[in-house]
């Protein structure tokens, strides 16, 4: 009989994807998003296990099925430096986490995986990750957590920084965990781009004001450049920044890079590339910028593949 889990956050299944591979069944997926769930649900079939629902916050004991692994990359806002940092007393920080307590105090399942920006360890002087770990302990579980870059630990070109928070309710199992080892990264940005020339769209001409600033400053084929409101910024990491939810749509931080054809952004395909997402994964007939939006708050698939063998074989 395999390990059951819940998606939590789920997001376009990223998570989903993971400890499927690792051997685990998903019983429940909760997401608020109409159009992330577009996704996920072109990409998952259901089965009379399974169960969707769409607010964490209605989430009650009858509606939660039994399961082994609680499974949740709940929302980063409120702990990201780009955001309001306003922590647990945002309400999308602070209600959705109390009601994770409870479905782990009132469900008391083995295991959980929580995922979240860097940033969440030093918020308020560290003072709201000190009372999120208490708040889990006293829930019953040991824990542990650490911060892996996708480039460092999943060989994927992405420099993409986050903290893995393990619990297990008991304590000799949590021994038996290990966090994944850093690998070398062998891939190149190239792995993750489009070999042929890609929809007009995508590349930049004179239409934007800033083009001249772009296409004098932008001259490597071989790195992933930023249009920083004002300027050019080149990664040298022989990698992709980190993914965000408003990369492609203006404004800042967009990815951009040159190929035979001129100098263009990613498309929606190469973001989920570099999220290390199958190369058959669908993507459904739905705006680029909700794309972008959609692969920038999801989680490296091959990172939280290695995170979640280690729990199911721990269980």
């Amino acid at each position: 009989m395999s390990l059951k889990f819940i998606d939590l956050f789920a997001g376009i299944g990223g998570m989903r994807i993971a400890f499927e591979d690792a051997g685990a069944e998903c019983v429940l997926t909760c997401e608020i998003n109409e159009d992330a769930l577009t996704t996920y649900k072109a990409n998952f079939k259901g089965n009379s296990n399974h169960t969707y629902h769409n607010d964490i916050l209605t989430l009650t004991k009858n509606i939660v099925p039994k399961h082994n692994i609680l499974v949740a990359g709940f929302p980063c806002q409120p702990y990201s430096i780009a955001g309001l940092r306003k922590g647990l007393k945002d309400e999308r920080g602070g209600d959705v986490f109390l009601s994770i307590l409870k479905i782990l105090k009132e469900r008391t399942p083995d295991a959980f995986l929580l995922e979240n920006v860097k940033g969440m360890l030093n918020h308020d002087k560290g003072e709201t990750f000190a009372f999120m770990k208490k708040s889990l302990e006293d829930c019953g579980y040991f824990t542990t957590h650490k911060v892996l870059n996708s480039m460092e630990y999943a060989n994927v070109p992405q420099n993409r920084e986050r903290v893995f928070l393990v619990g297990f309710r008991d304590e000799a199992k949590l021994k038996k965990f290990t966090f994944p080892s850093e690998v070398k990264l062998t891939k190149t940005i190239h792995d993750c781009l489009e070999t042929e020339q890609v929809a007009k769209e995508f590349y930049y001409d004179n239409r934007y004001d800033c083009f001249a600033e772009i296409q004098k400053s932008i001259k490597s084929r071989d790195t992933i450049y930023q249009w920083r409101r004002q300027y050019v910024r080149e990664n040298k990491s022989n990698a992709c920044p980190t993914l965000t939810a408003n990369m492609g749509t203006g404004g800042h931080n967009v990815p951009l890079v040159k190929d035979d054809f001129g100098i263009r952004k990613l498309t929606p395909r190469e973001t989920a590339n570099f999220q290390g997402f199958p190369k058959n994964f669908k993507l459904p007939n739905l705006a680029n910028s909700k794309l972008y939006h959609q692969f920038g708050n999801s989680v490296t698939v091959p990172l939280i593949t290695k995170i979640a063998k280690q729990i199911v074989k721990v269980l």
